[in-house]
């Protein structure tokens, strides 16, 4: 049986149509566990009425605590061999428990990971999608993760899972970046990977996007997320360690750009400068590596020149070498 853990606040607009989706799977062995995290909409009353119509769906009404403390409660009432993760905003392909449940016929495999379908707010529809099958050892996908071609994603929500790799490891609750953090310890945990050749989730981006939200403290708490990655892996996989070290310098220069995005940036001036400093600080520790330094020049160039100078004026000196150039020509 799977166990599909589906956190819901505030999605009754879109919580049918997930809940469709997974009520009508060609594989039928599923538990699926509504999440009311405290919804102030009509979720909780919606959750009720479809558990009325599926004996399979079983629903948790709770205070709210956010998303890992949602997926936290239906991991811990849980009772299925395994666990899938969907948003109660998002939808899935008809087949996709079949689909990954195949590859679980292997006992070697822990995680079955598809491809995904991104939706932007005008609706337009990009697909993620590793172009064939493929068959990863753990560490084969800590490499995917790190400096792939991002086959393999942060995310939960497009994976299955044996549920014993949850064993003694929850959801951290108090940070934003929940998927990140756990990612890793569930492939330390275990044993191989595979990637369909096949897009199976449906992330629908909503309005409220990061260019028009405010940057929140959560959101800084990553720093330390990425530096536990490398260090887990300095422990446990010293081979990987110039790929962990480039995978954090990748995260923090995202994480930047992220903060300068927000409309409430300037009130976290110590937190940019903190991330800049962390920056050349990886930077440093990434030239040790010439694998590194040849595979990535141009990259750590511009991660580099971000560090020292900022988005803000980095963007005004390409702005002003374009003036100057166009002048001459």
């Amino acid at each position: 049986m799977i166990s599909v853990i589906v956190p819901s606040y505030n999605v009754a607009p879109y919580l049918r149509r997930c809940v469709d989706s997974l009520v009508g799977q060609t594989y039928g062995d599923l538990e699926i566990i509504l999440v009311d995290d405290g919804s102030e909409d009509n979720t909780g009353k919606l959750c009720d009425e479809l558990a009325d119509l599926d004996p399979r769906i079983r629903v948790i009404h709770k205070e709210n605590g956010g998303l890992s403390d949602a997926r936290n409660a239906g991991i811990d009432i849980a009772r299925g061999e395994y666990y899938s993760f969907i948003d109660g905003d998002d939808f899935i392909e008809p087949d996709t428990y079949e689909a990954m449940m195949v590859e679980m016929k292997d006992p070697n495999v822990s995680i079955v990971s598809g491809g995904f379908f991104n939706t932007d707010i005008e609706g337009y529809t990009r697909i993620f999608v590793s172009p064939q099958r493929q068959y990863l050892t753990k560490e084969e996908a800590f490499m995917e993760l790190f400096v792939g071609k991002n086959y393999i994603t942060q995310s939960s929500c497009n994976k299955l899972f044996r549920s014993s790799l949850f064993e003694g490891i929850r959801y951290k609750k108090g940070i934003i970046n929940e998927d990140m953090e756990i990612l890793p310890r569930l492939l330390d945990t275990g044993n191989s990977l595979v990637l369909l050749d096949k897009a199976v989730y449906h992330y629908i981006k909503k309005p409220g996007s990061i260019t028009s939200s405010d940057y929140s403290i959560e959101r800084y708490k990553a720093i330390e997320i990425e530096r536990e990655i490398y260090l887990m892996c300095k422990h446990k996989y010293p081979k990987l360690k110039p790929y962990a070290s480039i995978y954090e310098l990748k995260s923090l220069y995202g994480m930047l750009n992220n903060l300068m995005a927000c409309r409430n940036h300037q009130e976290f001036k110590r937190q940019e400068l903190a991330v800049r400093r962390k920056m050349i600080a990886v930077w440093l520790r990434c030239n040790r590596w010439k694998e590194v330094r040849e595979t990535y020049r141009d990259k750590m160039k511009i991660y580099f020149l971000t560090a020292l100078a900022g988005v803000t004026n980095l963007e005004k000196l390409v702005r002003f070498r374009r003036r100057i150039t166009g002048m001459k020509g």
